[in-house]
């Protein structure tokens, strides 16, 4: 064999490694995330994971995360991509278009059609054309006026987020007379603000604790023990014939916020929303709202903060500290 076909073909099976590695690397990420074992390796998101573990720029991260939502939405993709019946490469084309209604129409042509006519295919459906099958040709939708698209708005909130952000709807409800659609807006716009000049938190949550059972909860939700102790280390609390009792003092709460940039200081993060001031030594054991013990964290961050695995001591191993 000459050299140039010898290297063609050295190539062609490195590429071919290459594509199956990139699928089993898919199909593992999706099933790592649906776990949530990147909290075990004590990561607050499977985005911080995958950029500081795998070394994914934020772009690659976030096509992986996608891709792995869609190949759970289409459970028999996922099935036939992991046994190497449809490509990789097919597939990565078919997720930008099929539905779970779809997905079988999808399947079929990603088995009968080449991968450059697959491509040209999803490539006519993401631009909203229709095949005229008594001609054979792909003829645009008739030019019609249509209305402008109404968007919509989808939110996953753990517990105490939820009950963040519906309070400040509430506050904007007293507040002002405007429709629901803008006071969600205005509650979205000052949620994810950075905290107000005061160094408090820019919103208000009333959490009951029941002092005989030790059950926490925010309305009729109850909290997980993760969630009251987050809770407990960054607030207000307020005992019958007392004044609310800050658990750390305001200026020291906005030195804290002033010295950390107001920003995550868990490495990889640098999330500037949600922020709240974690103790490192929790007070139950002795720390103290001395600066030194206490640093910025996002919500997410706060909370994996009491999850397991902690410290053998009980005390959160910070990496930014340690």
């Amino acid at each position: 064999m000459s050299d140039h076909l010898e290297a063609h073909e050295k190539l062609r099976a490195a590429v071919e490694t290459l594509r199956s590695a990139e699928r089993d690397a898919v199909t593992l990420f999706a099933d790592f995330r649906r776990r949530k074992h990147y909290r075990k390796m004590g990561y607050s998101s499977i985005r911080l994971y995958a950029t500081q573990e795998l070394g994914f720029s934020r772009t690659k991260a976030y096509e992986f995360i996608r891709l792995a939502d869609k190949l759970e939405e289409l459970p028999r993709l996922k099935k036939r991509v992991e046994s190497g019946e449809v490509p990789w490469t097919k597939a990565r084309e078919v997720v930008k278009v099929a539905t779970p209604e779809t997905e079988g129409e999808w399947l079929e042509l990603a088995e009968t059609k080449s991968r450059r006519e697959l491509e040209h295919e999803v490539k006519v459906s993401r631009a909203g054309r229709n095949r005229d099958e008594s001609q054979g040709e792909l003829v645009p939708l008739p030019s019609v006026p249509k209305a402008a698209p109404v968007p919509y708005v989808t939110l996953r909130l753990e517990p105490m987020n939820k009950a963040k952000f519906e309070a400040m709807i509430e506050k904007l409800m007293k507040l002002h007379r405007c429709s629901r659609e803008q006071m969600v807006m205005m509650a979205l716009k000052a949620f994810t603000g950075e905290s107000s000049p005061r160094g408090d938190s820019p919103y208000q949550v009333i959490v009951c604790r029941c002092e005989e059972c030790g059950k926490t909860q925010v309305g009729d939700t109850e909290l997980s023990a993760a969630d009251a102790e987050q809770v407990a280390c960054d607030s207000r609390a307020l005992e019958p014939g007392q004044r609310n009792r800050a658990s750390i003092p305001p200026a020291r709460r906005r030195a804290v916020l002033a010295r950390d940039g107001h920003r995550c200081t868990t490495p990889g993060c640098g999330a500037k929303h949600f922020l709240e001031v974690h103790h490192i030594v929790p007070r139950s054991r002795g720390g103290t709202n001395h600066e030194s013990n206490l640093i910025t964290l996002c919500s997410s961050c706060h909370r994996l903060a009491y999850e397991p695995p902690r410290g053998d001591d009980g005390i959160f191993e910070h990496p930014r500290l340690c």
